[in-house]
């Protein structure tokens, strides 16, 4: 197995057992590398041909697994850059990967919209990485929780008890809470905020809207004149477009969401720890109040908004669907008027502008429940907020 250095993902472990059979090598060059890959390289002959020496025979079994652990993990990164990089990895190792349905092959509809999952573009923009950074810090002050709750009196300890359950309440997007109140005006204060994080927030929300209704614009127009099946091939590719747009831009937003409630959280912990005269430019510039439930309701006001933007996206999205769906069956159906014959795969198209719809609604729902993942990972940020020290 070939190592992979200093351009790649780290030594294989083909280059680590060299290392080890040769002694440390420090502060080694770019030639030495050169070296040490193809002596790695003669090793893996070497395993293969079974001339190993009785105690090289030993770590070979743990060399050639290391090395595979690496190059797999390997392979997961550069899904990210392309499809070229990726077979030449493939081809160079020589593993075993499924690479899918072969060419001409009938594919289901998952098999053909699996490169814009919404799960897949969640993690090229940065999600899932803020959800972990949100994730340990909610387990950083879940823990701050219960060493403070343990150094208070009984009564204390059920008051801040009941203040968490009620945050975590607060926090499900599915409860309904009052809109009308003080705290809603905070918020509408903190959302009329010209901060940097609001502004591209709602430049996205517009773009995208106003992108899903381009893309459907004048398609009605498009198709007149052309073949029954110039038809189908165009209005497929539309609606493939348009569903690609869609997931990136859900995506695109859910990342930036999630980002801004992280930003929020550690706003909160900034403000409790610091005096009030102690500004920091890296803070978002908000007055907290002191009582930890109006902190979770001016976040909750926060996200909920951020939902309804999600949702207004997803629709624009639809809509555009919907309209090319429209504008296929009047222009076949004018296409087919003077012909005997039908299509055989007319129905076909108004069954993918259905499941794209499906799917594009699914992404919309997986949007929001990563919001909602990122919102309840703050409950034991904002509490702890307002306990007295350690």
């Amino acid at each position: 197995m070939p190592a992979m250095g200093s351009d790649g993902f780290g030594d294989s472990g083909g280059a680590q057992g060299v290392r080890q059979l040769g002694g440390d090598y420090h502060d080694w060059d770019m030639a030495s590398a050169r070296e040490l890959e193809t002596s790695a390289s003669s090793l893996a002959e070497t395993i293969q041909q079974g001339e190993l020496p009785a105690k090289a025979s030993v770590i070979a079994p743990t060399i050639l697994e290391t090395g595979k652990s690496f190059t797999a993990k390997g392979m997961e990164v550069l899904e990210r850059v392309g499809k070229e990089t990726m077979e030449f990895i493939i081809e160079e190792t020589g593993m075993d990967v499924d690479k899918g349905t072969g060419e001409g092959d009938p594919q289901t509809e998952e098999e053909q919209f699996e490169e814009v999952s919404f799960d897949r573009c969640f993690y090229i923009y940065g999600g899932p990485d803020q959800l972990e950074e949100l994730e340990a810090l909610s387990s950083h002050y879940a823990l701050l929780f219960n060493r403070k709750k343990g150094k208070l009196v009984a009564e204390q300890k059920t008051y801040y008890d009941g203040k968490l359950k009620e945050i975590q309440q607060i926090f499900s997007l599915s409860t309904k809470i009052d809109e009308d109140g003080p705290d809603s005006n905070k918020g509408k204060k903190i959302e009329a905020a010209d901060s940097d994080s609001d502004a591209e927030m709602k430049k996205l929300c517009d773009s995208s809207v106003s992108k899903a209704a381009k893309m459907a614009a004048g398609f009605t127009t498009a198709l007149g004149g052309l073949s029954p099946n110039e038809i189908v091939k165009r209005t497929t590719n539309r609606l493939e477009t348009i569903h690609s747009e869609g997931v990136h831009r859900l995506s695109e937003m859910c990342c930036l969401a999630v980002s801004q409630l992280l930003l929020l959280g550690k706003s909160v912990i900034s403000a409790s720890s610091k005096p009030k005269n102690e500004d920091d430019e890296n803070d978002v510039k908000i007055e907290w109040p002191e009582d930890p439930i109006s902190k979770a309701k001016i976040i909750r006001w926060k996200a909920q908004s951020i939902s309804v933007d999600i949702e207004k996206v997803s629709a624009s999205f639809a809509t555009g669907i919907s309209d090319v769906a429209e504008a296929y069956m009047a222009a076949i159906q004018n296409a087919l008027a003077d012909k005997k014959d039908d299509l055989s795969n007319q129905n076909s198209v108004q069954e993918k502008a259905k499941y794209i719809s499906n799917h594009l609604n699914t992404d919309q729902t997986s949007a929001v429940s990563k919001l909602q993942d990122a919102l309840q990972y703050l409950a034991y940020v904002v509490v702890c907020s307002s306990m007295p020290s350690v």
